[in-house]
């Protein structure tokens, strides 16, 4: 029971981690081929209602991969032990949210900051794989 669940709430850290980065994936595809995707207006429609929706909710996203990160070391610990991958990948996603706290909260004037999260974003990713 506990591995099922434990294998559940690391399937939720992936989906609610790629929805933090679709965030930065949705908005970048807009700028790069906005022109292109408004010749099709009832997709570009659906498109920027999406985009919209994963911007809005990105800190909750954020939120709830580190709350099932919590959940899931809990389960993943008492049933199997330390996995070092798993904690690296984990100090990742945390280090991940306090930057992304610091950007939200300080209203930093650089954006220095947002060049470490995003490349954070990447080695999260690779640090997932290496995991799983």
């Amino acid at each position: 029971m506990a591995e099922e669940f434990g294998e559940f709430t690391g399937a939720l850290i992936i989906i609610f981690y790629g929805l933090s980065v679709a965030n930065y994936v949705l908005k970048f595809i807009n700028k790069k081929f906005g022109k292109t995707l408004r010749k099709y207006p009832k997709f570009y429609k659906i498109y920027i209602w999406i985009m919209k929706l994963i911007i809005k909710n990105h800190r909750l996203f954020g939120f709830l991969t580190i709350a099932f990160i919590l959940t899931h070391f809990i389960i993943q610990f008492t049933s199997r032990g330390l996995s070092i991958t798993g904690v690296i990948a984990a100090g990742f996603m945390v280090l991940q949210a306090i930057l992304g706290s610091f950007g939200a909260f300080m209203k930093p004037k650089n954006k220095y900051w947002l060049y470490a999260h995003r490349i954070l974003s990447v080695m999260i990713l690779i640090a997932i794989l290496f995991h799983v």
